[in-house]
């Protein structure tokens, strides 16, 4: 890869709508997520893939929901293998720790966590898919109050978090009413506000 391509892919980051921005708080917070394994996965999914060549990863991006906008820089953990056999429901463990510091502390931003399956193709280069996604509330106790702080459950919804800024989409924070399937697999996760 060039010089410049790298900077870029380094230094890429996605500021926050202009008018989040200016309701902010003076106040910062520093937060910690720990994602400890995703429960669930089918593994008939596995037969258009060898086992050994699937590989998982999560990405968690910050999302505005009041003006529908990605902003900051998506962390991506490393790539895990799933365990369990065919026919049975698969286990990804990932014991990943994700530090992020905001000063965007309103109950509109929430964290998106992407579940991902990679796949090594024939060339060797590698394919992303979107396998589900779900919301995470930071800043309130509106949404999934079981996770406010300590551990819990996150349930993932089927598809892409390209969905959320679909125009009809009124209140993405209303998944399920939204007609957007949850899939039966969830990550295990805590968070912990850090002062």
């Amino acid at each position: 890869m060039s010089d410049w391509k790298n900077a870029f892919l380094r230094n890429r980051v996605i500021p926050p709508h202009s008018q989040t921005a200016r309701q902010a708080p003076g106040s910062s917070q520093g937060l910690q997520l720990v994602f400890k394994q995703i429960d669930g996965l089918h593994m008939f999914l596995f037969s258009f893939f060898s086992p050994a060549s699937l590989q998982y990863q999560l990405r968690v991006t910050l999302f505005d929901s009041g003006h529908q906008h990605f902003f900051g820089r998506t962390w991506k953990s490393s790539s895990h293998s799933v365990s369990g056999m065919q026919g049975q429901s698969g286990r990804v463990l990932f014991n990943e720790v994700v530090y992020f510091h905001t000063s965007l502390c309103l109950s509109s931003v929430v964290a998106v966590v992407e579940l991902v399956s990679l796949s090594t193709k024939a060339d060797g280069s590698q394919d992303a898919v979107g396998s589900g996604f779900g919301l995470l509330q930071l800043f309130t106790g509106r949404a999934d109050t079981s996770i406010s702080q300590g551990e819990g459950r996150l349930s993932l919804f089927n598809g892409t978090p390209r969905v959320l800024l679909h125009p009809t989409l009124k209140d993405p924070l209303q998944c399920e009413s939204n007609r957007i399937r949850t899939i039966s697999c969830s990550a295990v996760l805590s968070k912990q506000s850090l002062s």
